[in-house]
């Protein structure tokens, strides 16, 4: 047997057993294992997505919440909202069906006006994409990257990066990012939708402008992977056109089907999707999302999608992540030096849906049992009786 060969299987025996060992102590100790990424990655792309159904309903079955439990913090950002919002049924519908949802215009303006006052003001981290290069046979490449770096701030009127992004630190430290990560109309659309109350990660807010070389556009598709089940929140805090940087998105992929199936597989091999592959199989359910400042775009990204960059004109985003499990996230632990009382509430609350955001302040945060999976409750539970 030829050594490659060989190699391969024994990389492979390798990933199955770090991949059951990591459900053993998920299921049993709460441990997360973001070295099952791999796999879980893989059997994505072979089965079409089922096996990520399947490891959801195996790990978290039992971790069950309604979407009563999130209503511990009185009023939502996302206006007139709350758990009872007749809207809510809506938005889970459209979730389902097509993947991804529009919630327009409830954001408040003065709270835009804060968010963008922010990204107006503070240092930010600035990427700088280089000139299209030739895709290599077989796979589709990700955007050059020509230069990091960092500014004092952003010129919207004369950008000289591609996309200008606020340090998460600072992000974090700003009250209504805070609340928007516990606000209960959000979650309690992604626990209906997930039928779990969702772990909150990856908040980042950037610019995206148009100092962007030739040949770039239309961007690649690709899904996300991290987690076995989740949603993507966007929050447009500029308008959007179909010629300013926007969301792009394939109604239907979030679920299994014989039409993208096609797609999928390929996704075996290589990480990304060309524009025209995708556009070849189902060019009628590629939908643009464009909507105005304080629409917010819930999205279910393991389906097929894209952020397109501009023709011209910017925009500015917050996206942060509703996630149905744990198991394995990739993520690092957010520290927060800052707390404000909503949010230090939902984290002694719901410690689980927030393990990755961690308190460097001695005293912030109530001391709490954390919620860890239904068998290490149980084992725990035996042990002390």
């Amino acid at each position: 047997m030829p050594v490659l060969r060989m190699s391969n299987i024994k990389n492979g025996l390798h990933n199955v057993g770090v991949f059951g060992r990591g459900v053993w102590r998920y299921r049993r100790l709460g441990e997360i294992s973001p070295e099952s990424n791999h796999i879980v990655q893989k059997l994505y792309a072979l089965t079409d997505g089922r096996s990520n159904d399947i490891f959801f309903r195996l790990l978290e079955s039992k971790r069950r919440e309604s979407a009563s439990t999130v209503d511990w913090l009185g009023a939502s950002l996302v206006r007139p909202a709350g758990v009872s919002d007749s809207s809510l049924v809506d938005v889970v519908r459209s979730l389902r069906e097509d993947g991804v949802a529009v919630i327009p215009g409830r954001l408040q303006p003065k709270i835009i006006q804060d968010l963008c006052q922010l990204a107006l003001s503070c240092p930010m981290n600035t990427t700088t994409y280089g000139p299209a290069t030739e895709p290599q046979p077989g796979a589709q490449p990700s955007l050059p990257i020509a230069e990091k770096g960092a500014v004092n701030r952003m010129d919207p009127v004369q950008p000289r990066h591609s996309i200008y992004a606020v340090p998460r630190s600072l992000l974090l430290e700003n009250d209504n990012i805070q609340r928007l990560l516990c606000d209960p109309y959000l979650l309690a659309v992604a626990t209906r939708y997930l039928g779990v109350l969702p772990v909150v990660t990856k908040p980042d807010m950037w610019w995206d402008t148009d100092f962007v070389p030739p040949g770039l556009r239309p961007r690649p598709f690709h899904v996300d992977s991290g987690c076995l089940r989740w949603l993507k929140v966007g929050i447009n805090l500029t308008d959007t056109t179909t010629e300013t940087p926007h969301f792009v998105y394939v109604k239907g992929s979030h679920k299994p089907n014989k039409k993208t199936k096609r797609l999928t597989r390929k996704l075996m091999s290589r990480m990304n999707l060309s524009h025209q592959e995708v556009e070849d199989v189902c060019a009628e359910k590629i939908v643009r999302i464009t909507a105005p400042a304080g629409s917010i775009t819930l999205a279910d990204t393991r389906g097929i999608h894209k952020g397109e960059l501009a023709l011209r004109g910017h925009r500015l985003v917050l996206y942060f992540g509703l996630e149905g499990s744990a198991f394995n996230n990739i993520d690092q632990p957010v520290p927060l030096s800052k707390i404000g009382s909503e949010l230090a509430k939902a984290m002694s609350v719901h410690p689980f849906s927030y393990q990755f955001f961690k308190s460097t302040v001695s005293g912030n945060l109530p001391t709490v049992t954390p919620i860890v999976p239904i068998e290490a409750a149980r084992r725990s539970a035996d042990r002390t009786i």
